[in-house]
């Protein structure tokens, strides 16, 4: 799994020449330590709220059902941890946004997962980034509401 993050970040990376790759890996370690990833979710766009602390998130789903927000900016790196099963809200939303510089009308799909006053939001805008977001928020609800 962290072959296929470490991937992800490097097309990521394209767009943050001030970012090294081998500082946001070795901050992700530093987080998990021995815990394993089961998902996770590069937002390329970072999501309203977040502009002024970072360039942009990951969120981590660990086999121990721990999710990590992790917002990573050129001399920034700060996260949130929460366990999956305190998570009090769990939003997909699969729509349409109007991108300004376009001027055409782009399919989205975002997930916002809430526990007290804090959201963490998966962005994707692209074909290509909506495989990961699934799979997270699949993680997610298993964990939260498991079929019996």
């Amino acid at each position: 799994m962290e072959d296929k993050l470490i991937s992800r970040l490097k097309d990521v990376l394209k767009d943050f020449k001030d970012i090294s790759l081998d500082y946001v890996v070795e901050q992700v370690r530093g987080i998990l330590k021995n815990r394993n990833m089961k998902a996770f979710h590069v937002n390329r766009h970072i999501p309203n709220g977040y502009e002024d602390q970072g360039a942009f998130n990951l969120i981590i789903v660990t086999e121990g059902h721990t999710l990590f927000d992790c917002v990573i900016g050129e001399e920034y790196f700060r996260y949130d941890a929460v366990a999956v099963k305190d998570i009090e809200k769990f939003q997909v939303i699969d729509g349409m946004w109007e991108n300004k510089e376009s001027k055409k009308s782009e399919p989205f799909l975002s997930l916002r997962l809430s526990h007290g006053d804090e959201s963490h939001i998966a962005l994707a805008l692209e074909d290509g980034e909506r495989p990961s977001l699934k799979n997270l928020a699949d993680l997610v609800q298993s964990v939260r509401n498991p079929d019996n």
